[in-house]
């Protein structure tokens, strides 16, 4: 059992960015303080549309030529560099992939999960705004720097409490986890949220990072495609945070 859990894992991808403007440029793109990452201190962040929803997230390094190097899910490194392109060419900076040149660490899925933290995929892309994968609790967000791009759309949900969907942990009885994205029903049929993220624990059972609306945020059942199950709640490692 330890080998299916520790083989779950999905496989990273690499972006480099090298050029005097390379950090001046991230900082009015992500989410994170730019300013603060340095050759031993590395950063997460996200980029997000201009609607504040995210296009990837990214754990960002740099060495002493401030070459900067983001790391991200593998199934959206296209997508994040198309993405970052469409605003590079007013900088003096060169976006790359290097995903072939690093040598990957990828962390087993279940363990990423249960540190509360969803990765973002190709298939959740342009899906949720930060705070519903907790990405204000996870250190992603800082509310101090400057504009960048979507920050009108996350300082508002922060400032106003107008996040009405978060995520949450759920253990579920199944024998394969369902994909990121997929849509979850309540009793009724009726839409109260996407799994964010899923993994199997055993044969018989899977934990899944949900982002549920607040209403149905106590469900003790939920329907998975033609699939119901019973949901038992467990707790994240940090507090959801409930205002400003």
């Amino acid at each position: 059992m330890t080998n299916l859990i520790a083989s779950n894992s999905d496989p990273r991808g690499y972006i480099q960015l090298s050029g005097p403007d390379s950090r001046k440029f991230l900082q009015g793109q992500v989410t994170c303080d730019m300013e603060t990452l340095t050759t031993e201190q590395s950063i997460y962040g996200a980029q997000c549309t201009p609607k504040g929803r995210i296009i990837f997230l990214f754990k960002a390094t740099c060495d002493a030529d401030d070459n900067i190097v983001l790391e991200t899910h593998s199934s959206v490194t296209d997508i994040a560099l198309t993405s970052l392109k469409k605003y590079a060419v007013f900088f003096k900076t060169e976006l790359k992939d290097i995903s072939d040149q690093v040598e990957s660490k990828a962390v087993p899925n279940l363990q990423r999960l249960r540190t509360g933290s969803a990765d973002i995929t190709a298939a959740t892309t342009d899906m949720f705004i930060p705070q519903m994968i907790n990405l204000d609790a996870l250190g992603y967000i800082s509310f101090k720097k400057g504009c960048y791009t979507g920050q009108e759309i996350i300082a508002r949900a922060h400032y106003r409490g107008a996040v009405k969907r978060r995520m949450h942990h759920l253990q579920l009885s199944a024998t394969e986890a369902p994909a990121p994205g997929t849509e979850i029903l309540n009793a009724d049929g009726r839409a109260i949220g996407n799994i964010a993220s899923a993994a199997q624990t055993d044969e018989s059972t899977i934990e899944v990072l949900a982002v549920l609306a607040d209403k149905a945020s106590d469900c003790t059942e939920i329907t998975l495609g033609e699939q119901r199950y019973s949901v038992t709640h467990l707790d994240l490692p940090y507090q959801i945070p409930t205002g400003p």
